[in-house]
């Protein structure tokens, strides 16, 4: 045993300084830190024009400049003792916070782990303030000339707590935080202007304004320069609760949720309810491991939320989070479904920029859906080589991969000459013998009759449909297309009368190895709930009977394989509910044409205006585009006629 005597503890007060160093190890964790609180402390001040310059990551220097109210003499000197606030004043404030900052010990926890200026004139004075503090203690205090405003530096950050200094990364990842952070604030605040300048170098200068043309390139600058073209504007209310924003098209997305910006009453947070919402909201319109690009804003009466739960004040705590997350999930998914046909399209990239990134698909556009049966009759896959109608009465012709030639037959496609056959299309693509201005303007006038798809021209390697629009020509994946048809028409039959099926007229006998049984065996209650009637038929044998009839004569093993596997990677404890997005997804890949598979010009066409009429066609439940268009002024410049 220890026979040292205990000598009990003295209780005393701790120094000032001592005490804004603990102080400091919560509100300054790195310069991205300093940067936030002094930021803040501007937007709260009522600027509209921050500039933030750093050194070495900010760890020699940081240096925020804004044109805010500023701070009399008397007013600077109180910001800097510990607890100081003009934001609070008693403690019902402290549930209806609607500034950035409030706690008041921004100032002189930064002070005590730095040499620190203050620089700052309000309207009205002749000259301003200057206050120098080096690790929390004043040195001096004089009046210097500046416009009305405040200036702080940041110099030898942590120099006296070398402990939390070892613990800096390098000065790429410090400023990165710094840009990462004024970058949110900045989607947050478009009517102020921010320029950040690293080691004497302006990386990010964001002008002022909240009209359309400065709000689009400041979402370019912030979240890509295809984005502004690739959004969905949301604006919705309920219960005095407003979600507004941009949401990404589901094509354009991220390997992580960096580019996930969610915003609580104009405050940046990490939020598990609302980043849940948002995810769900996307749920089956793009890869699983993917995230989406969105800038999200949900405002609410301040007493409905709690910005105090965490030091950063990075994290908000909901009175109502089952709401709030129903709330915001409704909302995107509305705004997402109303996107129909529209697809990703990627910005002209000038010939410097093009350059630099030879590696860019210069395919314009991403994204489409469908959901009907295609027409039976299957044909030689067709190339086309030529105008789509001929001009002034000529003939024109379409080959098909092997033997024997495809002629137009006075302009009509699809006639096979040396024996076989094909289905003619309809007479009306011969058109009259007219000048070719006039050919060009009916043609235009034909496609504009159809849908934004257009016609269907030919089929490539048997896998990708070329049509033709009145803006350009589209390339079609037709089975990511039929895949999402089939997934929406899947879902929409459960959630209403019930996946419908057929019976097999040949019930088809599976022949499974001893695990693949045990498991089917397993499942053949959640399988009869998704329209596969499934029964044993002796030993690791089994019988398909019926089968939903959306899917057509898909590979029956594979796809009971495939649910099977489904179903026992959630578990028996999970509902089938809430499995039924990835097992429809599942069963749509199964139950879609696929690739390498020949289709008619008809068949082509069916497809085409089925993706029109279908929700979220712009992927397939895997959340691959499933068509890409090039429109004519994309042609003319790739061919340099503009």
């Amino acid at each position: 045993m220890n026979s040292q005597k205990f000598e009990q503890p003295l209780i005393q007060i701790l120094p000032e300084v001592l005490a804004n160093q603990i102080a400091a190890g919560e509100v300054v964790e790195r310069p991205a830190s300093v940067v936030k609180e002094l930021v803040e402390n501007s937007l709260d001040a009522g600027a509209t024009q921050i500039e933030v310059k750093i050194e070495q990551g900010g760890k020699k220097l940081i240096r925020v400049a804004d044109n805010g109210c500023g701070m009399t003499a008397s007013q600077a000197r109180l910001s800097l003792q510990r607890h100081a606030t003009s934001k609070i004043i008693d403690v019902e404030d402290l549930f209806r916070i609607n500034t950035m900052g409030f706690r008041g010990e921004a100032l002189p926890s930064i002070a005590s782990v730095s040499h620190l200026t203050l620089e700052s004139r309000v309207e009205g004075e002749v000259d301003g303030v200057q206050l120098e503090l080096r690790g929390g203690k004043n040195l001096e205090e004089n009046r210097i000339v500046m416009a009305q405003g405040s200036r702080i530096t940041v110099r030898n950050l942590f120099y006296n707590t070398p402990a939390r200094l070892k613990f800096m990364r390098t000065d790429n990842t410090e400023s990165n935080h710094v840009s990462e952070f004024l970058q949110r604030l900045a989607l947050a605040n478009p009517q102020v202007g921010f320029r950040f300048i690293n080691n004497g170098k302006e990386s990010l200068h964001i002008r002022a304004g909240v009209d359309d043309s400065s709000m689009e390139e400041r979402l370019g600058a912030i979240l890509g320069g295809d984005f502004a073209s690739n959004c969905l504007t949301l604006d919705s209310e309920q219960e005095q609760v407003n979600v507004s924003g941009w949401l990404g098209l589901p094509t354009l997305h991220r390997g992580s949720g960096a580019a996930m910006y969610l915003f609580v009453n104009g405050r940046w947070v990490r939020d598990k309810v609302i980043n849940h919402a948002v995810r769900e909201a996307y749920r089956d319109l793009m890869p699983r491991d993917r995230y989406p690009v969105v800038a999200l804003f949900i405002d609410l009466p301040p007493d409905q939320v709690d910005v105090n739960v965490h030091p950063a004040k990075q994290e908000v705590r909901f009175v109502h989070r089952n709401f709030i997350h129903s709330l915001v999930k409704r909302s995107l998914q509305e705004a997402l479904s109303s996107m129909g046909c529209r697809t990703y399209h990627a910005p002209f990239r000038s010939e410097a920029v093009a350059a630099q990134q030879e590696t860019d698909n210069p395919l314009g556009s991403l994204s489409s859906n469908i959901s009907a049966d295609l027409p039976p009759a299957v044909s030689q896959p067709v190339r086309w080589d030529g105008p789509l109608y001929p001009k002034s009465g000529g003939n024109h012709s379409i080959r098909s991969s092997g033997s024997g030639n495809w002629s137009s037959g006075g302009g009509g496609l699809g006639v096979k000459e040396g024996g076989g056959s094909s289905q003619s299309l309809p007479p009306k693509t011969t058109l009259p013998d007219l000048s070719p201005q006039k050919q060009e303007t009916l043609e235009s006038q034909l496609f504009q009759a159809h849908g934004p798809m257009g016609r269907a021209l030919a089929q490539i390697h048997g896998t990708y449909i070329l049509a033709q629009n009145s803006d350009g020509i589209i390339l079609v994946d037709q089975h990511a297309a039929h895949e999402r048809i089939v997934y929406e028409e899947l879902k929409k039959s459960l959630a209403g009368s019930g996946l419908q099926t057929q019976i097999l007229l040949f019930p088809e006998v599976l022949e499974l190895a001893v695990a693949e049984a045990d498991r089917v065996e397993r499942q053949l209650e959640n399988l009869a709930k998704l329209g596969l009637i499934v029964e044993p038929f002796g030993l690791n044998t089994f019988t398909v009977r019926e089968l939903p009839a959306l899917l057509g004569t898909s590979s029956v093993k594979n796809l009971l394989l495939d649910l099977v596997a489904e179903l026992d990677k959630y578990g028996a404890s999970v509902a089938l509910d809430n499995q039924l997005d990835d097992l429809l997804t599942s069963m749509a890949c199964h139950g879609s044409v696929r690739a390498n598979r020949s289709m008619t010009i008809e068949e082509m066409n069916a497809l085409l205006d089925q993706i029109e009429k279908t929700h979220y066609s712009g992927q397939c439940s895997h959340g691959r585009p499933t068509y890409v268009t090039i429109t004519l002024p994309e042609l003319e410049k790739m061919f340099g006629r503009r």
